[in-house]
């Protein structure tokens, strides 16, 4: 189930530059991609709802801002191919995709947005620290 619905989407960037019909399939697959760089906590919870409204508005947040990387770098094949910012060639020029890191991020690291991962980093559900009995974690932490 995706985490983001057109009309929420619509609220925050506006009216995306793929149909309506579309859109269910770039919601999905950028949750699939939330789930997978969250580490599936979210599904091992018990679903979205059990979290504190914060974190369910900075998951959907997350979510539509992957829906915007995957348009704005031409559609979900390009960015889950790994040719997100691969460069081209018109004629005897040759643009560069890598941009100011120089080539230094890895095909899997380019498929996810930078401004997902900023706002997932706030939800705690990106941790890679060892569950504990800490009692400042997070209540949503002992879930999974």
């Amino acid at each position: 189930m995706a985490y983001i619905t057109l009309e929420e989407y619509v609220e925050l960037y506006g009216q995306p530059a793929i149909s309506e019909a579309d859109f269910p399939v770039y919601a999905s697959q950028a949750s699939d991609l939330i789930d997978s760089i969250t580490q599936y906590r979210i599904i091992q919870a018990g679903g979205l709802n059990v979290f504190p409204p914060l974190v369910q508005q900075l998951v959907a947040k997350a979510t539509a801002a992957q829906v915007l990387y995957f348009i704005q770098n031409g559609g979900i094949e390009t960015v889950l191919s790994g040719q997100t910012g691969a460069g081209y060639t018109v004629g005897k020029v040759h643009i560069d995709g890598a941009g100011a890191s120089g080539g230094a991020q890895t095909a899997a690291q380019m498929m996810i947005s930078p401004l997902a991962v900023t706002l997932l980093e706030q939800t705690g559900l990106m941790e890679r620290r060892i569950r504990c009995l800490d009692p400042y974690q997070p209540p949503y932490y002992g879930t999974w």
